[in-house]
C-alpha cells in the first residue's frame, strides 16, 4: 500500500524542519536572485514604456504625478486623468485616421523592438536561476549535502543531465500535443514525474531515467495526478495567505514585494520537491518486480 497523501505532506514538512538551514539558505539565495532579475527587467521596460508615451506626447512627470493621487484614492482623479491625456495627446486627434494609425503603429513597433531584449534576456536569466534551484531543492530533498555550500557544490554537477531529463521527458509527452493533441501529453505527462529524483538517487543516464519513471508509475498515474493536484492547490492557497498577510509590508516598497513574492515562491518550490521525492520512494517501493527489504 501506497502512503497516504496526509502521510505524504505531513512528512514533507517535518524533512524541511529538520534541515531548516539549508532550506532557508537556498530560498533566500534563488528568491533574491529571481528578485533582482524581475525588478531589473521591469525598471527597464517602464522605462521603455515612458520613452514611447513621451514621444507620443505624454508629460510623463505629470502621469507619474497624477498615478499617486489615483494610489491615494483622491476623489475625481480619474476624470482628472482621462482630461490630462486629451490634453497631452490633442495633436492625435487632429490627423487624419491613416496619419493616427501610421503613427501607433510605428510607436508600437518601435516599443515592441526595445522591450523584446529585455524580456528575452530576462527570461533566459529566470530559467537558469529556476534551473539551479529546483536542482538544489532535489539534492537537498534526497538529502545529498551536509550543509548549503555541499548542496549547492553537488546540485551544479548536475544541472545538465537534469535539463535533459525535462527535455527528454516533454518530448516523450508534451511535444505530441501539436500532432495528436492534448489528451496524450495528460496522460504520459505525469509518468515522467519521477525522472529527476530516479536520475540524482540511481545515478542512471537520462534516457534510463525517463524509461524508469514510466515503467515504475505503471499503474499509479491516479495517484501522481491526485496527489500533485491536492499539493499545488495546498502551496497556491498558502502562497496567497502569505501574500495577504505580508500585503502592509509589500505595500511600502515595490522591490520589497517582489522580493517577498519571490521568496514565498521559492520556498514553495522546494517544500513541493521535497513532496516530489517522498511520493518517488513510495511508488517505486511498490512497483511490480522490487523486492522490499526485511
Amino acid at each position: 500500500m501506497t502512503t497516504p497523501l496526509g502521510s505524504l505532506l505531513s512528512t514533507s514538512f517535518q524533512r524541511c524542519q529538520q534541515r531548516l538551514q539549508p532550506l532557508a539558505l537556498g530560498v533566500l539565495l534563488f528568491g533574491s536572485l529571481v528578485a533582482i532579475v524581475s525588478t531589473v527587467a521591469n525598471q527597464r521596460i517602464e522605462g521603455h514604456i515612458m520613452e514611447g508615451m513621451r514621444s507620443l506626447g505624454v508629460d510623463q512627470g505629470r502621469m507619474m504625478e497624477l498615478q499617486k493621487k489615483i494610489q491615494s484614492g483622491e476623489e475625481g482623479v480619474i476624470e482628472e486623468t482621462m482630461a490630462e491625456m486629451n490634453t497631452m495627446m490633442g495633436g492625435v486627434d487632429s490627423m487624419s485616421d491613416d496619419e493616427r494609425n501610421a503613427m501607433f503603429q510605428r510607436e508600437g513597433m518601435a516599443m515592441m523592438f526595445r522591450v523584446l531584449p529585455v524580456m528575452s534576456v530576462g527570461a533566459f536569466a529566470w530559467a537558469v536561476i529556476s534551473l539551479l534551484a529546483t536542482a538544489y531543492y532535489l539534492f537537498f530533498a534526497v538529502g545529498k549535502g551536509k550543509d548549503a555550500v555541499e548542496i549547492l557544490s553537488n546540485s551544479l554537477h548536475s544541472v545538465i543531465p537534469l535539463l535533459g531529463v525535462w527535455i527528454w521527458s516533454f518530448l516523450r509527452s508534451f511535444a505530441w500535443i501539436p500532432l495528436v493533441g492534448i489528451i496524450p501529453a495528460v496522460i504520459l505527462g505525469p509518468r515522467f514525474v519521477l525522472a529527476p529524483v530516479i536520475l540524482v538517487t540511481q545515478n542512471k543516464c537520462v534516457t534510463g531515467s525517463v524509461s524508469e519513471s514510466y515503467e515504475k508509475t505503471r499503474g499509479f498515474w491516479g495517484k501522481i495526478i491526485g496527489n500533485m493536484l491536492v499539493l499545488c492547490l495546498i502551496l497556491l492557497v498558502i502562497s496567497w495567505a502569505i501574500s495577504l498577510v505580508t500585503l502592509p509590508i509589500a505595500l511600502t516598497s515595490r522591490v520589497l514585494s517582489i522580493w517577498i513574492h519571490s521568496v514565498v515562491q521559492q520556498g514553495t518550490m522546494a517544500y513541493g520537491m521535497m513532496f516530489l521525492v517522498l511520493l518517488t520512494k513510495t511508488i517505486v517501493e511498490q512497483a511490480p518486480g522490487v523486492v522490499k527489504k526485511k
